[in-house]
C-alpha cells in the first residue's frame, strides 16, 4: 500500500522525460532570497523523516538554474515542470520585471488555483465587493494579477517572521505557515503535516538523545579504562620506585663504614627516587657517619700505579687561607696543568692559575698566592686576576745536588708583605732567605743548622720567629729594621735526625708565640716564651699534621686515611672523616673552622671542625643542667641565688636577668615563656608540697616584675611539667592555672577559659611552633583536644582524639604547623597523633631504659627522643610517618657515668635544628629534617651517579641527579 500511495503521489513526468516540480518559487532576489532560502528547505523537509531522501522538488532560481544562456528559456521550462506557483510577495517583487514575466506565464499557460502565495513585506489586502485586491491597498502583488482571481486565494503572512529572521522549522509560527503552503502540494491536511513533523523532529530528539547517552557511557568507560590503566600503571611505577629506593637505601648502609661519602651519594639517590622510612633512614645514618665533611672536591684516583716514583708517592698539595675563605690545590693527578683555586663557602672552584708550580702559601684573604717552581724559585700571584706578579730566587737555582728537596720551609706573612723560606745550596748547606713581596728584593738571608726549621709571623708582619730544633734555638726578626735579634736557647728540645726529612716538621702557631716539632716518632709543644715545653705525645710515622694558628688545634692525617683534631694539650679529639689513602698535605684556618685535606691519590676533601650535625653551643661559659631549655627552644634558663639569668641559644647572646630564683622549686616545676620581642619573660612557679603556684612576667630591660600575675592553689599533680606560652602578638598568655586552661590578657589582666565546653581534671598542654595550635591533654582521661587560635583573643575548638588509657605520658611535642603531636610515656613509648584524622602512629625500635622529651623536626617528618642509659646518653631519630627508628645519636663524646634524675632534653631550634641538654651539661645545636640533610649530603658528595651503577638500580626509571 505505502508504494502504491508514493507512487500516485510521485510528480508525473513531462513529455521530455523529465520529472515534475512541486513548486515553483517567484521572489525578489535583491530582497528577500534568505527568506525564499529557507521557504524551499522547509517545504522539502516538512513532515520527511531525517533519514530518508527528500520527496518533494521546489524550485528556487538561484540552486536549481542550468548553466544556460538562454535565462528565460531555462525559467520557462521550469514554470511548466512545476505543480504550483508560490510568490513570495513584496514591494519589491511587486516591481520586478522577472517576477511579472513569471507570473504572466503561469496565468496564461496554468490557472489561479494552483498558485499560492506567501506575503514577505508590505501590504495585501482582499475586496469583497470588487471581487479582486484591493489595489489602492495592496503593495505587495504585480499588477498583472488584477482581475484574474473571482474570490480570494490562499496568501500566507511570512512578516514577522521576515521581520525577526526566525526561520526554522523549530519555529512554531514558520512550521504552521510552511505547513499551510505545502498541504496542497502533499495532498494532506495541514494538521497532519505538522503532526507528522513534530512526530519526527520528536524522533530525532530521542535518537539524538540515545546518541548522546551512548556516547557518554563510551566516554565513561574509555575514561574508566584509561584511569584504570593510568591508576595500575602509576600502581606499576611507584612499586618499581618504592623497591629501587630500597635497594639504593640498601647499599648505603653497606658503604657506611668504608665509605661515608658513597653512603651519602646512595642515600640521596635513594629519597630523590622515593621518599621512604628507608630512605630517610638512609639519610640519617650517612648524616651520622659523616658529621664533619663538607664538600668532596676531587675523589680518589682509581690507580697510583705509575705515578709514584722511587723516592715519594705522588703528591697532591693544597693550602688554605687563614680566614678559611680560599683553597688552592694542585695534583700528579690532575689532568689539567695549573693550581685550582676554590671558594670555601660555596666549594665552588674560582680560577686556575697558569703554574707549574707547587702551591706553599696564601695571604690572608686569599689574595696573593705563593708557589714553589723549580729550581728553587718563588712565585708570587694574583688569585683575583690569575697573573704572575713576580719571581724570587734563591741564589742557588742550578745544579743543586738536592733537587728533591725543595724549599723545606716556606711561610708568607699574613699581611701578604713578606715571604721566607729554606733551601739548600749546591755544597748542602742551609739557608733562610726572607724576600720583601711589593718588590721581590732579598731582604736577609742567614745560615741555620738545616733546612727542617720552624718560621712564623706575627699577625701584623713586624716579626718573624726562626726556630732551630737541631741548635736548640729560637731568635726573632724585626722586619722594619731588618735586624736579626740575639739567640735563645730552647734546652731540652727533641731534633729530627739527618735522614728523616721526609716525617719532620715543625709548626708556629699563636702568633709565633708557640711551636709544634714532630719527628717520625713524637711530637712536641713549646711555649717559646716562655721556653719550655708544654705537652709531649708519641705518634706513627707516615703522619701529616697542621695547625690553627689562632686557636692552637692540631689536624693529623694518620697512615690509615683518617683526619682527627688534636686539642693544645695533644689529646685526641674528634675524627674528621677518613680518605682512601694516607694525607698528602693538610691545611687548616686560623680559627680551626674549615679543614682542606688533599691525598696521595689525588683526593681533596673540605671538612668543618665543628660538627655539622652537633654545634656546640656556648653561652657565657655557663653550664646547663635538664630541664634549664624551655620547651619551644627559644631561651636558656640560669639560676642562682637570687638570680635567673636568660640567654639566647639562637644567638648565644644573654637576654637578661632578673633579681629572683626561688632555688627551692625544681624546674621540673617551672616554666618560662618568651616574647617574641625578647623583652618580657612569663615565669611559673608551682611549689606542689604547699600546693600553690604563681605566675610573673618580668620586663627584662628593668628587671622588674609587671603589675599582672596569676596567684593559685589547689595544684594538680601530674607527671608533666607546666605549660605556659606567650601567643603571637604578645598580649596574651596560655597556661594552666587552678585546674584549668586559661587565656590571660596582660593589659587588662583578665583570663577567660579556653574551650570552655571541656572539662579536664589533670590538664597539660603543648603549643604548635607557630604558636597557632594549642593540644590539651587531661592525663587523668587521656583525652586529647585541639584549638586554633583565631588571631583575636581566643581558641577555636578544632577536633577531639584519645589516648589509649594505659599510657602515662612524660612528655608531648607538637610540630611546627599544628598538624601533629607526640606523647611519651614512662615506658619509652613514643605516639605520634595526626590532629585532624585523630590517626595514631606507634614508634617502634629499641627502647631505652629512660626518655622524656620529643621534637619534631620543622618539617615534621622527623621525630627525635632524647634517651639515657645506664653508660651513655643521645637520641633516637624517628620516623613520624611510619614510626620507625631511623637512627640512634649517642653524644660525643660519651657522657660515662650519669647521674641520677637528669636525662637528655630535646627541644626545637631555630631553622632547621633541634637543641639537645644532657647530663654533661652541653646544649649541642643539631641539623635536622630531610631538606636540610638533602642539603648538607649534597655539599659532600654533589657527583651523579656512574652510569653502570644507575643502570643496576635506576633502569627504567626516570630519576633525576638528586643534587642538581
Amino acid at each position: 500500500m505505502d508504494d502504491v500511495v508514493e507512487e500516485n503521489e510521485a510528480p508525473a513526468a513531462t513529455p521530455d522525460g523529465a520529472k515534475q516540480r512541486d513548486a515553483f518559487i517567484s521572489y525578489s532576489q535583491s530582497k528577500n532570497a534568505p527568506l525564499a532560502k529557507k521557504l524551499q528547505r522547509g517545504l522539502e523537509r516538512l513532515a520527511v523523516s531525517r533519514f530518508r531522501p527528500m520527496r518533494m522538488s521546489v524550485f528556487r532560481d538561484v540552486t536549481s538554474l542550468p548553466a544556460n544562456h538562454d535565462l528565460w528559456q531555462s525559467i520557462q521550462r521550469e514554470l511548466a515542470r512545476s505543480r504550483y506557483f508560490i510568490l513570495l510577495a513584496s514591494p519589491e517583487a511587486a516591481a520586478s520585471p522577472w517576477v511579472a514575466k513569471e507570473v504572466d506565464y503561469w496565468l496564461r499557460e496554468r490557472d489561479t488555483e494552483h498558485l499560492l502565495i506567501a506575503v514577505a513585506s508590505g501590504e495585501i489586502q482582499w475586496d469583497d465587493r470588487a471581487g479582486d485586491f484591493d489595489w489602492q491597498k495592496t503593495t505587495s502583488l504585480p499588477r498583472n494579477l488584477k482581475g484574474h482571481f473571482t474570490s480570494a486565494p490562499l496568501w500566507v503572512d511570512l512578516r514577522e517572521i521576515q521581520e525577526h529572521s526566525h526561520h526554522s522549522l523549530r519555529y512554531p509560527p514558520f512550521r504552521a505557515a510552511v505547513a499551510t503552503l505545502a498541504a496542497p502540494l502533499h495532498g494532506r491536511p495541514k494538521e497532519e503535516l505538522e503532526h507528522d513533523d513534530f512526530r519526527q523532529l520528536r524522533f530525532v530528539k530521542r535518537l539524538s538523545w540515545s546518541s548522546v547517552a551512548l556516547l557518554m557511557a563510551l566516554l565513561v568507560l574509555a575514561v574508566y579504562g584509561f584511569f584504570e590503566a593510568s591508576r595500575q600503571r602509576d600502581e606499576a611505577a611507584a612499586q618499581a620506585r618504592t623497591s629501587a629506593s630500597q635497594a639504593l637505601a640498601a647499599r648505603s648502609g653497606q658503604l657506611l663504614a668504608t665509605s661515608p661519602n658513597q653512603a651519602a651519594q646512595y642515600a640521596l639517590y635513594a629519597e630523590e627516587t622515593r621518599s621512604t622510612p628507608e630512605s630517610r633512614r638512609a639519610l640519617a645514618q650517612a648524616v651520622a657517619a659523616a658529621p664533619h665533611a663538607k664538600r668532596r672536591l676531587r675523589a680518589d684516583a682509581d690507580s697510583v700505579t705509575g705515578r709514584e716514583g722511587a723516592s715519594r708517592p705522588a703528591y697532591t698539595d693544597v693550602v688554605l687561607s687563614t680566614d678559611g675563605t680560599t683553597a688552592a690545590y694542585r695534583s700528579e693527578f690532575d689532568q689539567a696543568e695549573g693550581v685550582r683555586l676554590y671558594d670555601v663557602r660555596s666549594a665552588r672552584q674560582s680560577r686556575v692559575v697558569p703554574t707549574t708550580g707547587t702551591p706553599r702559601a696564601l695571604s690572608r684573604n686569599g689574595g696573593l698566592l705563593v708557589t714553589e717552581a723549580y729550581l728553587n724559585r718563588v712565585q708570587l700571584w694574583d688569585t683575583r686576576t690569575g697573573r704572575l706578579l713576580r719571581t724570587m730566587a734563591t741564589g742557588h737555582t742550578e745544579d743543586l745536588p738536592h733537587a728533591l728537596h725543595g724549599l723545606h720551609a716556606l711561610v708568607l706573612s699574613p699581611d701578604g708583605r713578606w715571604v721566607a723560606a729554606s733551601h739548600l745550596t749546591p755544597e748542602g748547606e742551609a739557608f733562610l732567605v726572607v724576600w720583601r713581596t711589593s718588590s721581590g728584593r732579598e731582604v736577609t738571608r742567614l745560615r741555620v743548622s738545616d733546612t727542617r726549621i720552624g718560621i712564623g709571623f706575627t699577625a701584623s708582619g713586624s716579626r718573624m720567629t726562626l726556630l732551630d730544633s737541631r741548635r736548640q734555638e729560637v731568635r726573632d726578626f724585626l722586619t722594619g729594621p731588618a735586624r736579626w735579634e740575639a739567640a735563645r736557647s730552647l734546652p731540652g728540645m727533641t731534633g729530627a735526625p739527618a735522614e728523616a726529612l721526609k716525617h719532620s716538621k715543625i709548626l708556629l702557631f699563636d702568633g709565633a708565640r708557640k711551636a709544634l716539632t714532630r719527628t717520625p716518632k713524637r711530637v712536641e709543644v713549646w711555649d717559646l716564651g716562655q721556653r719550655r715545653r708544654i705537652a709531649t705525645r708519641s705518634l706513627r710515622a707516615y703522619e701529616d699534621m697542621a695547625v690553627a694558628d689562632g686557636k692552637g688545634t692540631f689536624v693529623v692525617g694518620g697512615r690509615d686515611g683518617t683526619i682527627r683534631l688534636y686539642d693544645p694539650a695533644l689529646r685526641p679529639g674528634t675524627t674528621l672523616g677518613r680518605l682512601a689513602r694516607p694525607a698528602s698535605t693538610l691545611a687548616v684556618s686560623a680559627n680551626g673552622a674549615q679543614v682542606a685535606v688533599a691525598s696521595y691519590g689525588g683526593e681533596f676533601n673540605l671538612f668543618a671542625a665543628g660538627v655539622r650535625r652537633g654545634q656546640q653551643v656556648s653561652l657565657g661559659g655557663k653550664q646547663f643542667a635538664y630541664g634549664d631549655l624551655t620547651p619551644d627552644g627559644r631561651m636558656a634558663v640560669h639560676r642562682t641565688k637570687g638570680r635567673t639569668e636568660f640567654w639566647d641559644p639562637r644567638t648565644g647572646r644573654r637576654l637578661g636577668w632578673i633579681p629572683y630564683a626561688n632555688l627551692s622549686v625544681n624546674l621540673e616545676d617551672t616554666a618560662y615563656t618568651l616574647s617574641s620581642d625578647k623583652r618580657y619573660v612569663g615565669m611559673q612557679s608551682v611549689e606542689v608540697k604547699e600546693d600553690k603556684g604563681r605566675f610573673d612576667i618580668w620586663d627584662l630591660r628593668t628587671g622588674k616584675r609587671t603589675d599582672c600575675g596569676v596567684t593559685f592553689d589547689n595544684v594538680s599533680v601530674g607527671l608533666l611539667r607546666p605549660g605556659v606560652f606567650f601567643l603571637p602578638g604578645d598580649r596574651y598568655v596560655v597556661g594552666v592555672w587552678k585546674g584549668s586552661v586559661e587565656v590571660l590578657d596582660t593589659r587588662s589582666c583578665t583570663r577567660t577559659t579556653v574551650m570552655p565546653q571541656r572539662k579536664y581534671a589533670a590538664p597539660s598542654i603543648g603549643l604548635s611552633g607557630d604558636r597557632r595550635t594549642l593540644v590539651v591533654l587531661d592525663e587523668a582521661s587521656s583525652d586529647i583536644d585541639t584549638g586554633h587560635w583565631d588571631g583575636v583573643k581566643s581558641f577555636e575548638y578544632a577536633s577531639h582524639t584519645t589516648l589509649p588509657a594505659e599510657v602515662q605520658t612524660v612528655g608531648i611535642g607538637v610540630d611546627h604547623e599544628g598538624n601533629q603531636a607526640a606523647f611519651s610515656d614512662m615506658d619509652s613509648h613514643v605516639r605520634i597523633v595526626h590532629l585532624d584524622s585523630g590517626r595514631r602512629v606507634r614508634v617502634t625500635g629499641s627502647l631505652p631504659h629512660d626518655t622524656d622529651d620529643v621534637a619534631f623536626s620543622r618539617d615534621g617528618s622527623l621525630l627525635f627522643q632524647g634517651f639515657m642509659t645506664e653508660s651513655t646518653q643521645g637520641v633516637r631519630v624517628l620516623d613520624a610517618g611510619s614510626g620507625d627508628q631511623l637512627d640512634v645519636w649517642t653524644a660525643d663524646p660519651p657522657a660515662g657515668s650519669v647521674r641520677q634524675n637528669e636525662g637528655m632534653q630535646v627541644v626545637p631550634g631555630p631553622a632547621d635544628d633541634i637543641l639537645t641538654l644532657g647530663p654533661d651539661h652541653k646544649i649541642v645545636r643539631r641539623t635536622v629534617g630531610v631538606e636540610a640533610w638533602h642539603d648538607l649530603l649534597c655539599g659532600l658528595v654533589s657527583q651523579p651517579l656512574p652510569a653502570q651503577e644507575r643502570d643496576r638500580y635506576l633502569a627504567g626509571l626516570d630519576v633525576r641527579a638528586p643534587c642538581r
